[in-house]
């Protein structure tokens, strides 16, 4: 299947456009790329190689609920809410796609949702995971190198039983949940725009067919993904060959 250049790849390291991370493979192509896939039934972390260029196809602009836009080519093949699978020419208003809700806690860590379910989880262990190779026991401390839970790079991870530094974390989190409540307080008075802004964005849901529109030839990419399944690609998920 061909990816546009354009299109956003969720990676460990952030979100990276499909051209980049073929330039940034061919320069350096022993660099390990890792990126989140559902399977159908879980989400996790797993390797992408082999990004090369294919050639032209036709590409097709597929315009979401949330007014985004994702150019994206004839063989793409989309993960639809309901479990199964189109090609981006087959896609009609109304079609729901499967969605990737990113966002963050109340400490301020990266957090998903997994597909059909509304518990947010931290980005960071599953990071922690696949660093480690099999899931984290219960009590597992993970900690960020850097110090910035907003890099959940697996090099950045350190797995450990330290009990001393859980103990230190959690006075940490209960200090900052205090000033951080004191803070939310003060803004009350002033919030009432930003919430009806919220509000909004809410209501977009960022999954949902508005319009397909068939475009010209242009160049077009592939990759595989270590696990087979679908990985995710501009807030969606778009099914990649193992």
């Amino acid at each position: 299947m061909g990816l546009h250049g354009e299109m956003l790849l969720r990676l460990a390291s952030g979100p990276v456009k499909i051209a980049d991370l073929y330039d940034r493979t061919v320069s350096s192509p022993k660099t390990t790329e890792v990126a989140l896939v559902w399977t159908g039934a879980r989400l996790f972390v797993s390797e992408i190689s082999d990004v090369r260029s294919i050639g032209t196809e036709q590409v097709f602009e597929v315009e979401l609920d949330d007014d985004s836009v994702i150019q994206v080519s004839a063989s793409s093949r989309f993960t639809m809410k309901s479990g199964r699978y189109k090609l981006a020419p087959e896609l009609k208003p109304g079609d729901s796609l499967l969605p990737l809700y990113l966002g963050s806690d109340f400490y301020g860590y990266p957090t998903y949702q997994i597909p059909g379910k509304g518990a947010k989880r931290k980005i960071y262990r599953l990071m922690a995971e696949w660093k480690q190779g099999f899931p984290l026991a219960r009590g597992t401390v993970v900690e960020h190198i850097d110090t910035n839970r907003k890099n959940y790079h697996p090099d950045n991870l350190r797995i450990t039983p330290n009990m001393r530094s859980v103990k230190r974390t959690h006075k940490h989190k209960l200090v900052r949940a205090c000033r951080q409540a004191q803070q939310f307080l003060d803004e009350c008075a002033s919030a009432s725009p930003r919430i009806a802004k919220i509000a909004e964005s809410a209501r977009k849901t960022n999954h949902k067919v508005k319009r397909v529109t068939p475009g010209r030839l242009e160049s077009v990419y592939t990759a595989s993904v270590k696990s087979g399944g679908s990985v995710s690609v501009s807030g969606v998920f778009l099914e990649l060959p193992a």
